[in-house]
């Protein structure tokens, strides 16, 4: 996704495009933990579903959440259907192939599902956090919350800087495309992305090298504060929103562990 895109995107104008971006950080990734601590199908399924309520009232295009989904569903399927023919010890039907015999377990068809259900509400959850927040109020944000300010560094280092190596991706493509990279055989066609990738590679490590320096030369220090980002306290509003909100996570969690 390109920057303008995503830009555009956690620009919106819905409820939680203008929620308070410290309450939506933190109650976000309160959920993705919840998400994956719950031990009951239904229980996840019922975030999951709180989450595309959530997208919904964003009045953004499905087909976003679906490409976001697409790479996580298709391994989480993956995962679910190893454990449905290796884990259990209620038969559910046999399959018989020849001299092989699959036998598929009510257990692990449980645990699958389970699974399935985890991955793309955790997924969900962060989608909906990139889509309405922008992500230098998620990294000032963790900055609140005491997570170490290198990491924050790298991470916002990381997000910006992907988009050139995006946009140098695509111009050395378009530079091998213009020059009939296209007409030769299949495998030269590899052999010649996978130059391209290591001349991409080369090129990224060489420009972090200088811009580290360059940083060192402007007196970075990892441990060093600059103006803070946030200026004004949460409003009440929006805190008694995060405590509701914290409250449900809470309550699920416990029906959890006593059902």
């Amino acid at each position: 996704m390109e920057l303008a895109v995503l830009d555009k995107i956690t620009a919106g104008g819905s409820f939680l495009h203008r929620l308070d971006g410290r309450v939506k950080t933190g109650l976000f990734l309160s959920a993705i933990v919840v998400a994956v601590i719950l031990h009951h199908w239904y229980l996840v399924a019922s975030l999951w579903l709180a989450t595309l309520v959530l997208f919904h009232t964003m009045h953004l295009p499905w087909r976003i959440l679906i490409l976001r989904l697409s790479i996580p569903f298709s391994v989480a399927w993956l995962v679910c259907l190893d454990l449905l023919f290796t884990n259990g010890s209620h038969p559910l039907l046999a399959i018989y192939l020849g001299p092989i015999s699959l036998i598929a377990y009510r257990e692990g068809l449980q645990l699958g599902i389970l699974i399935v259900l985890r991955i793309v509400a955790a997924v969900t959850l962060g989608s909906l956090l990139s889509f309405s927040t922008s992500m230098i109020e998620i990294l000032e944000t963790m900055r609140l919350y005491k997570m170490p300010g290198l990491i924050v560094d790298l991470a916002a280092m990381m997000y910006r800087y992907t988009f050139i190596l995006e946009e140098t991706a695509r111009n050395m493509r378009r530079s091998q495309l213009s020059r009939m990279g296209d007409s030769v055989t299949w495998l030269q066609q590899a052999r010649d992305t996978g130059k391209v990738a290591g001349h991409l590679l080369t090129k990224s490590l060489d420009r972090s090298t200088r811009i580290y320096k360059a940083m060192l030369a402007r007196g970075y220090d990892e441990n060093s504060t600059g103006t803070a980002f946030f200026n004004s306290p949460v409003p009440k509003a929006e805190r008694q929103v995060g405590f509701l909100i914290t409250a449900l996570l809470v309550v699920s969690v416990i029906l959890d562990a006593i059902v």
